[in-house]
């Protein structure tokens, strides 16, 4: 759980975090002036950056741009304020150098995010983390644009009460700025609650390690296509085999005849936790305990599976759920064999059929006597 939640936080990046030394920045400056601003964003920015490092190593190059904003805002500032042509700006000065880079930014976002994914780990999914940068920047550039332009407009036309205006639009936009950021924190935390809720898969590796997880409905439409373990079980009595048939909604084999159990294992699931679940929802059984036979990697259009396939030897009371299971019914090794060029087996099921007629487990009747599978496949 531990894993998921650090995969959440990393693939749903909290927005602030890019610009907090920066909007303090602003706003100490706009109450207190610009030394106390660089005096208290300077530490906050390495106090954060260090933070980051530690906690976020896998996106401080994603950061990392951010930084350089926040430096590039600052740096423009001082030097725009120190000619004097510009004096007249000066009040406002680092809010519209803020303005004009998020601006920027937001005119060159394809680029940005090409630039970010070359240099981001492959198998951190990074769509969820542009989405909502962009829409924060997009949220600070209108309430940056609104005080600029009323503050031209103040200035254009000033008034007796000029000071009492400015004043009070200052107190507007320090409130608009500091309400985003409560908004966007609650609500990156109210999100990120909802994700650990729901289902995710482990993305592995051609080894089987964890490397990542996703969402199932994300897994399955995106264009890149990551690989998932499962677990396959095969029911074996005599020389049967018993097989159900998937559902018409099936995302990958619908309406084919299939193993026994087939199921993804969710993150945070042990293989046995996974074995226990679908046995328990598919047949009402408890307490079944099949034996590992091997392990494939198997890929189709939508998604890639790194399989476990285990097999129960004379399992008896199968009571199939047929709200989760079309059809379901014993096969003899004959029928399976007539049929298998038919079209109406999984792929899964075909490499499986394969691996049980080379393992000998027919030929020896390893199910039909009291042998230990493990010692003979070990």
């Amino acid at each position: 759980m531990d894993k998921l939640r650090k995969q959440i936080k990393e693939s749903f990046f909290n927005p602030i975090y890019h610009f907090f030394p920066l909007i303090v920045f602003l706003i100490v400056d706009n109450v207190a002036g610009r030394n106390w601003a660089w005096s208290i964003a300077i530490p906050l920015f390495l106090i954060l950056t260090i933070y980051l490092f530690i906690a976020y190593n896998q996106l401080f190059v994603w950061y990392f741009f951010s930084a350089f904003i926040f430096l590039a805002v600052n740096l423009s500032a001082i030097f725009t304020f120190l000619s004097e042509k510009w004096l007249f700006l000066s009040p406002i000065i680092d809010d519209l150098v803020c303005w004009l880079f998020l601006g920027l930014t937001l005119l060159f976002r394809s680029f940005i995010e090409k630039k970010i994914n070359a240099r981001t780990p492959k198998f951190l999914p990074m769509k969820n983390n542009f989405e909502e940068y962009f829409n924060f920047i997009q949220s600070l550039f209108l309430i940056i644009s609104g005080y600029l332009l009323f503050y031209f407009i103040i200035y254009q036309f000033p008034t007796i009460k000029e000071n009492i205006y400015l004043e009070l639009l200052q107190v507007i936009y320090i409130g608009a700025i500091v309400f985003l950021l409560v908004f966007e924190f609650c609500r990156v935390q109210i999100v990120r609650h909802k994700l650990l809720k729901e289902e995710w898969w482990p993305i592995v590796n051609e080894q089987g390690k964890i490397v990542g997880n996703v969402q199932p409905l994300v897994s399955l439409k995106i264009e890149k296509k990551y690989m998932h373990p499962i677990i396959r079980i095969l029911f074996i009595k005599e020389n049967m085999i018993f097989l159900q048939k998937n559902c018409e909604n099936d995302l990958i084999f619908p309406c084919l005849w299939d193993a026994a159990i087939s199921n993804h294992i969710r993150t945070g699931e042990t293989i046995e936790d996974c074995i226990e679940r679908t046995a328990e929802e598919k047949y009402g059984l408890k307490d079944l305990k099949p034996f590992f036979l091997s392990n494939y990697i198997h890929r189709t259009e939508n998604e890639q599976h790194y399989a476990f396939l285990f097999i129960a030897c004379n399992v008896n009371n199968i009571e199939p759920n047929y709200q989760k299971i079309n059809q379901a019914k014993w096969w003899t090794l004959q029928q399976i064999e007539e049929n298998l060029s038919t079209g109406i087996f999984t792929q899964n099921f075909i490499i499986e059929y394969n691996l049980l007629q080379r393992s000998g487990v027919f030929e020896n009747k390893i199910c039909n006597c009291e042998c230990k599978l493990k010692e003979l496949f070990s």
